[in-house]
């Protein structure tokens, strides 16, 4: 019987477990690329912001110096103050160190440079808001590669003057710790998110194993089982989930069928024994004959360690393997002389007919097997198939040996039966001769010649 396989045109088959572990793995590595993007991010911008305040105290503190008199409002002065900035930090530079007016003229400089500033945008808000402007946009300098920055704060100079106090930053340094400590940090990250995915791989792996894929397989191997006819096989799949409730499904289909079943065969059988007790008034010797055959078959199969099932099996065929005769005219069956070649042809339907009686019991297929072919030799020389050697099932071989050997000693209406001793004689010759299964032979020698010494004192 075939296999329930999967679709083999599919030359690869990733396994269900494998595809979640794909896709958790993905989604890892998608959150570590994200994750990533956004360290920097979030980096940069918390290096910045503490910059920006270090500058917005700086500046607070000079304006402080120059609306108090303390610091003038000189070129000199700023001068001083810048280099003093710039000797005491090793991360940003101030480039420029300057005062400004209401109407953007210039009242100090660092570099006593003089360039008017339009009062707009950052300046006004400077100015007119009196809002502080601490480097919110950044400008990258491609000819001196340096990234600079405008702080502005505002102020009121001494003589009641509105003004601003602007320092423009090289924050070049600022960029480049950021790079120096976002390799490390990112490194780090990597290996806790590599670190963590294989744990947790690992742990998804063992659990969609035992929780899905598992059962999934115990399911599908249950169906299988069920498929063959293997029909007291249930799925033990304990989960309070989806799989449990698809396995106990699977469950109560599996014990319908087979009650189903059960109930078919059961009366599928008692017609089987109103057949056979048609048979028996038909013609009492095959009845007779069939219990005798059913008796020897049992010992034969017992004596090589037969199990209980196929012991069952072997008596209830056997008591059955000439059921077939029903459909032979009583004038052949109950003829008190030998059978001409017409008559012989017509009697050795009988094994294909009893098969096809035996065929609805598809549980039970030995006793179509039996019934079919008891009358195969085990050279090839047998009928109706001309199976040979081990093709012959076992149990259809045992008859076959029971079957000869209640023939040869049973009475017939046209000749009386021969002594076991004479029979035990033919049976010698003949096992080197190819009808018999050799082992087979051996053994039902063994068991008949224990019998004869068993009732020779009996007789003295």
């Amino acid at each position: 019987m075939p296999e329930i396989t999967a679709d083999r045109n599919h030359k690869l088959r990733i396994p269900l477990s494998m595809r979640f572990l794909i896709v958790a793995l993905l989604i890892l590595l998608l959150n570590g690329v994200i994750m990533t993007q956004r360290s920097d991010a979030v980096m940069e911008e918390a290096f910045l912001s503490e910059t920006s305040s270090q500058i917005g105290i700086l500046l607070d503190t000079l304006g402080r110096n120059i609306e108090l008199g303390r610091l003038p409002a000189t070129d000199q002065a700023l001068e001083s103050e810048a280099d003093a900035i710039n000797a005491s930090q090793n991360r940003m530079e101030v480039l420029e160190l300057y005062i400004f007016g209401e109407d953007g003229t210039i009242i100090a400089h660092s570099d006593a440079s003089r360039s008017a500033k339009e009062i707009s945008g950052p300046y006004a808000r400077v100015i007119e808001s009196r809002q502080s402007s601490l480097g919110e946009k950044h400008e990258w300098d491609q000819h001196h590669e340096t990234v600079k920055a405008d702080y502005m704060i505002p102020i009121k100079l001494p003589d009641g003057r509105i003004a601003g106090l602007e320092a423009e930053m090289n924050l070049t340094g600022i960029k480049m710790a950021i790079s120096r400590f976002d390799g490390p940090f990112e490194q780090q990250m990597w290996y806790s998110i590599l670190f963590s995915s294989a744990v947790m791989l690992v742990l998804l792996g063992l659990y969609t194993h035992y929780r899905l894929t598992g059962p999934v397989q115990h399911l599908h191997r249950t169906v299988q089982a069920l498929y063959k006819g293997k029909l007291e096989s249930r799925a033990d799949v304990r989960q309070n989930d989806e799989i449990g409730e698809l396995g106990s499904g699977i469950n109560h289909l599996a014990q319908s069928v087979q009650d189903l079943l059960e109930a078919q065969e059961k009366s599928y059988i008692e017609t089987l024994k109103s057949l056979t007790q048609a048979l028996e008034a038909k013609d009492p010797y095959t009845a007779q004959h069939s219990g005798r055959v059913s008796h020897y078959a049992k010992r034969l199969g017992e004596r090589i360690g037969l199990d209980a099932e196929q012991i069952s099996m072997l008596r209830r065929g056997a008591l059955m393997h000439d059921l077939g005769k029903i459909g032979i005219p009583d004038s052949i069956l109950n003829k008190p002389a030998p059978l001409d070649d017409e008559e012989y042809h017509r009697m050795r339907q009988h094994p294909v007919m009893t098969a096809s009686i035996m065929k609805p019991l598809s549980r039970f297929r030995a006793f179509a097997d039996i019934a079919a072919w008891h009358h195969e030799r085990w050279d090839g020389k047998g009928y109706p198939d001309g199976l040979a050697g081990e093709e012959i099932p076992l149990l259809a071989r045992i008859v076959a040996i029971a079957d000869t050997w209640d023939a040869m000693t049973g009475d017939r209406i046209y000749r009386k039966g021969m002594t076991a001793e004479k029979a035990i004689s033919i049976l010698e010759a003949e096992k080197e001769q190819g009808q018999f299964d050799p082992h087979l032979i051996e053994a039902f020698i063994a068991m008949i010649r224990e019998d004869l010494r068993q009732k020779e004192p009996a007789r003295a």
